[in-house]
């Protein structure tokens, strides 16, 4: 090509590639001197409330005004809920307490001091049985503490548990319970898990059932005594450091669920309410929260919350360093929002402890400038739960299309030497309508879409809208791809620019229910970033040469996007794009293979060393996981790595989109390099098909091995190569039989 053929202005090419190299870096470096937020240098105590299936709804009313106080003089936030398994108190209480996602065990409920009774014998004699050691006198003890171990071990990998309580108890600090959700001769004791250190006992407490009083007009025929609840509260108060308190009524009303009419359902709800806001109004008429902190936490949802999709609960956060506004940590960097697993982290930041290695959660902190705002909360729980509903199923429609037609084409131009034309019309517009629907997907969003018929009527509107303006207004078959896949990429690379809003609540984003990302850019669009930009960039090269050097520029831009911890922070497509992006690029018209190696190398550092500056708090997972290996913590990156693989393997057994990458990764194989005479002459006609094709096989593996969903990944990444040699097939097609005639 023209500008290759010099050498002087080669070279001044990937001199002024690597000035751009570097003035990104420096774009992105965050305020020197900032300081990690998650420090405090005043002490606790620190007390938190259990209010368990509490709803947003149930705090914004008239008969909660003490705990809106406590909200107003502090932080609130919805608190995403996932745990290692399933939405159970017994996971949710352990994983609060563990600081990761934990499971619990079937009978994590019971816990009792050492001294009563449990079928005739000692609690502290069948803990010593089970265990092997020892409870101190006077402590709680969790009698299932192995089986717990036990089960996290089998389903996560790990057996760490009771993390606040361990961190407590080597700083020679106390951990302490207070309260129970009990009822007959049932215990629901699940707030010792909080509380809990890793052998599977709190120092002290009062759990019994002097804490709750029989109430026949009260669902389970008991309710918790407010008064003797308190004064255990102020009994415990002077010899403990962290006080988890468990009102409990909340749980007894879900247990007769089923056999209230929803009035009086709703009714005894809001019983619980005003009685959890008297506990906080006295709460506030003695702690000091300049000196110390209260929190406000549901474990998991109300039952009608999760019916609706509504898997997060309000947190109120309140005491020193916390000013008033909305709630967000670095796990998250979303005001509004943080996660279960911020806790721990944060109780015991604030007592002034000791870090634990390995906790994924940060520090809870004020969003900056976003003022308390119910309206706002209970948008980001709508608008979040609409997702987590119509997710599932769009993505499952989307694939189950993509496969049907590219096997369907493919088995039609395989089986048939000639096909009728109105066949290839439609054929070349459904496989065209694929390309685009990634697109209509990033912008539902925009569109009132409050159901799964909406959403899936909107995205096909508009999917069909697009396709159809880029068949009319051109009629190459590579033109109409690369506008879409152009189209595609810029507007998701804008959207990240401009904070995801987009990503964050579009169906092929990530979801917030399910808490696997919340920032960045999602594995489902880096995949479509990376598959639409490889075509369209390619593409461009191939046909304008004069725009050969913009086009390289925007793969260098995607890298960066992807790389930078404040933006993409995707490490596997970090890696992928460092891979197949040179190796494309260098495919035709390198002189010589260095410049490839100069290139990848320069991008490789500039992800490296990006990821290694913190943007928010403890910055990004990128970055933490370069961090842990750089400290020679090589078992921590063992168990990531086991993780990655372990969720790949699940995907590529149960998720559709193994079957979409197999399909498009084979169609593309079988036609490219074994070509007919039809795909040979498309190729002759088509140059950057090949190149295409084979950068994005690679990059769809690459995706595959670098992403801990990496099935996923490399199933978006192939659909536009794999669509694109299928229409082509197709146009030929439509050629040879006009010629014919």
């Amino acid at each position: 090509m023209p500008w290759q053929e010099s050498g002087s202005r080669s070279y001044t090419y990937w001199g002024a590639t690597v000035v751009c190299l570097v003035v990104l870096l420096i774009l992105s470096l965050p305020a020197l001197g900032e300081q990690n937020r998650e420090g405090s240098q005043r002490k606790g105590p620190v007390t938190l409330v259990v209010i368990n299936r509490l709803a947003l709804d149930d705090i914004a009313g008239e008969i909660s005004p003490h705990i809106q106080a406590l909200a107003n003089q502090g932080a609130i936030g919805l608190m995403n809920t996932r745990t290692g398994g399933g939405l159970t108190s017994e996971n949710a209480f352990t994983t609060l307490g563990g600081g990761l996602r934990l499971v619990g065990a079937g009978e994590a409920r019971i816990a009792l001091p050492a001294e009563d009774d449990y079928h005739g014998q000692k609690a502290g004699a069948v803990y010593r049985r089970r265990t092997g050691e020892e409870a101190p006198q006077g402590s709680i003890v969790i009698l299932d503490i192995e089986s717990i171990k036990a089960n996290n071990l089998a389903s996560i990998g790990t057996d760490r548990v009771g993390t606040i309580g361990e961190a407590l108890g080597q700083a020679a600090k106390v951990a302490a319970v207070v309260g129970n959700a009990d009822y007959g001769n049932e215990y629901q004791r699940w707030a010792a898990l909080i509380a809990m250190n890793a052998k599977g006992w709190v120092p002290v407490g009062q759990i019994g059932s002097s804490l709750y009083r029989v109430d026949p007009a009260f669902p389970t025929g008991y309710r918790t005594d407010l008064n003797n609840l308190w004064n255990a509260y102020l009994t415990i108060r002077p010899k403990a450091d962290f006080i988890v308190v468990d009102l409990g009524d909340m749980d007894r009303v879900e247990v007769e669920k089923k056999q209230l009419s929803p009035e009086l359902y709703q009714k005894y709800r809001q019983e619980v309410v005003a009685t959890a806001d008297r506990l906080i109004e006295r709460l506030l008429e003695t702690v000091d929260l300049k000196e110390e902190w209260v929190l406000v936490v549901s474990p998991i949802p109300a039952s009608h919350g999760v019916a609706k999709g509504e898997l997060m609960t309000p947190l109120i956060v309140a005491g020193p360093g916390l000013a008033p506004g909305l709630l967000t940590s670095s796990t998250t960097r979303r005001a509004g929002v943080v996660t279960n697993y911020d806790i721990a982290p944060s109780v015991i930041a604030w007592l002034n402890l000791p870090r634990p290695r390995s906790l994924p959660g940060a520090c809870l902190t004020n969003a900056s400038g976003r003022l308390a705002d119910y309206g706002l909360l209970k948008d980001i729980l709508r608008r979040s739960a609409v997702t987590y509903q119509q997710r599932p199923s769009l993505l499952k429609a989307f694939v189950s299309l993509e496969i049907i037609v590219y096997l369907t084409v493919f088995g039609l131009i395989v089986v048939f030497a000639n096909l009728p034309r109105g066949w290839i019309s439609v054929l070349g517009f459904m496989l065209l309508l694929i390309a685009a629907i990634p697109l209509a997907l990033l912008l539902l969003p925009l569109l009132p879409s409050n159901s799964l018929a909406t959403g899936f009527l909107y995205a096909l509107v508009t999917g069909l809208f697009v396709t159809g303006l880029a068949w009319h207004l051109v009629s190459d078959t590579e033109a109409r791809y690369a506008i879409i896949c152009g189209a595609t990429a810029l507007g998701l690379l804008l959207d990240v620019l401009t904070g995801s809003s987009l990503i964050r609540l579009s169906p092929l984003g990530y979801d917030v229910m399910l808490g696997a990302r919340f920032y960045g850019i999602g594995n489902e669009y880096m995949g479509i970033l990376v598959g639409s930009s490889l075509l369209a960039a390619l593409s461009i090269r191939d046909r304008r040469p004069k725009g050969a050097p913009g086009a390289f520029l925007w793969l260098i831009t995607v890298i960066y996007v992807l790389a930078s911890p404040r933006l993409g922070a995707n490490a596997g497509g970090t890696i992928t794009v460092a891979i197949a992006f040179p190796l494309a690029w260098g495919l035709q018209g390198c002189e010589k293979p260095s410049r490839i190696v100069l290139a990848l190398g320069a991008v490789l550092m500039v992800a490296f060393l990006v990821n290694l500056l913190p943007s928010v708090g403890v910055g990004s997972h990128v970055g933490r996981a370069i961090r842990t290996a750089m400290a020679g913590n090589w078992s921590e990156i063992w168990q990531i790595g086991q993780r990655k693989l372990i969720m790949n393997w699940k995907l590529m057994r149960y998720s559709i989109w193994s079957k979409g990458l197999l399909v498009a990764l084979g169609v593309m194989a079988v036609l490219i390099y074994r070509p007919t005479p039809v795909v040979q002459t498309i190729l002759e006609e088509h140059p950057a098909v090949r190149q295409i094709a084979f950068s994005t096989i690679v990059a769809s593996i690459a995706a595959l091995v670098f992403n801990d969903s990496g099935v996923v990944a490399g199933g978006t990444t192939s659909v536009y190569a794999a669509g694109l040699i299928l229409s082509l097939v197709l146009e030929q097609r439509e050629k040879t039989e006009m010629g014919d005639i």
